[in-house]
């Protein structure tokens, strides 16, 4: 569905679909019939060039969560080498065990997360506030972030909180955030935000579930990529370093998991619809689970690559209208 569609829009289409379909029954000439039917399916197929950036997940079962017994994986899939999946409570969140193979049926997710200029026309469709980052906007009553503090609190046993306040402009200032362009993913979002956008454009968010495995394939790999931990595959603090901010979407060929989709890893993390809460099997108790905290996924480009960018790596953040930050974005699903 285009962005936006109102229902004599829709109509309108599915009239043209039809009349295209039934139009070679008429007894008319042949040449009239193929400029009719190239005349209306030009006008039919704009909206599905935006569909096509979407891609199919599969039905089946994947691999979900960590092991945490910090044993060996292989470096690559046929390859020699092997690495080891890292610390239980460092690189390993204990709120990722017990691992397990999870069902899904088949869905769409956005090939790239929501851009700038997308967010833009959502805003300007509906009248929906841009993010501060955007326009410039903060609230007076902030105060600035030290640079060298962190967002959110981590748990000593792996896993973050964040703290459910409002960093955007000590963020912005402490960085020197430079300025956003149109193909720089959406960010600065809130997950009401984020949840607008999707439904405004006839998605959803992903769920925790999803994400995952759009993002490591079926195979319980640690990275979209493989398990090859070299710096510098997706944006992530270690390759930014002078630059500290995001980069247009697709910018990383590295940073693509098995099913085509980019920067899942690096670049912005994102909402997803799932709550916060242990995993089926879990004993681990804690205070953030429950129906307060969604779960985040993905790395971001002021974060580390470990623990973030690994594809179950687990970020629990609130779910008030003063909650956003400049490495908080998304991206959509549809069933």
């Amino acid at each position: 569905m285009s962005h936006g569609d109102t229902e004599a829009q829709r109509d309108e289409r599915n009239y043209k679909t039809v009349f295209c379909s039934n139009i070679l029954r008429v007894s008319v000439p042949l040449w009239q019939k193929s400029c009719s039917c190239i005349l209306l399916l030009a006008s039919c197929l704009l909206p599905l060039a935006e569909a096509s950036e979407m891609v199919l997940i599969p039905e089946g079962k994947f691999i979900m969560g960590s092991r945490g017994d910090g044993g060996k994986v292989p470096l690559n899939k046929g390859g020699e080498g092997v690495v080891d999946e890292g610390i239980l409570g460092v690189d390993v969140g204990v709120d990722q065990l017990p691992q397990r193979e999870v069902f899904l049926k088949a869905f769409y997710i956005d090939k790239y997360e929501v851009t700038v200029k997308e967010y833009k026309e959502f805003a300007k469709a509906t009248g929906h506030t841009l993010p501060g980052l955007l326009t410039g906007k903060m609230p007076k009553e902030q105060k600035l972030a030290p640079a060298s503090s962190k967002q959110g609190t981590e748990d000593r046993r792996g896993g973050q909180t964040d703290t459910d306040t409002d960093t955007s402009k000590g963020w912005a200032e402490a960085v020197k955030y430079p300025p956003i362009e149109n193909d720089f993913p959406i960010n600065d979002v809130t997950y009401m935000d984020a949840e607008a956008y999707c439904s405004w454009a006839g998605k959803r968010l992903p769920t925790e579930e999803e994400w995952e495995k759009a993002a490591r394939g079926a195979d319980g790999r640690l990275y979209p990529w493989g398990n090859d931990k070299t710096i510098g595959k997706t944006n992530t603090i270690e390759w930014s370093k002078e630059k500290v901010a995001a980069v247009a979407v697709g910018s990383f060929p590295t940073d693509v998991s098995p099913y085509g989709i980019y920067d899942m890893a690096g670049n912005i993390m994102e909402w997803t619809s799932s709550w916060y809460e242990a995993y089926p099997g879990s004993t681990l108790k804690r205070p953030q689970f429950g129906k307060r905290y969604k779960v985040m996924k993905g790395g971001a480009w002021m974060g580390p690559m470990t623990p973030f960018a690994r594809g179950a790596h687990r970020y629990a953040a609130g779910v008030t209208e003063r909650n956003h930050h400049p490495h908080f974005g998304f991206r959509c699903a549809k069933d």
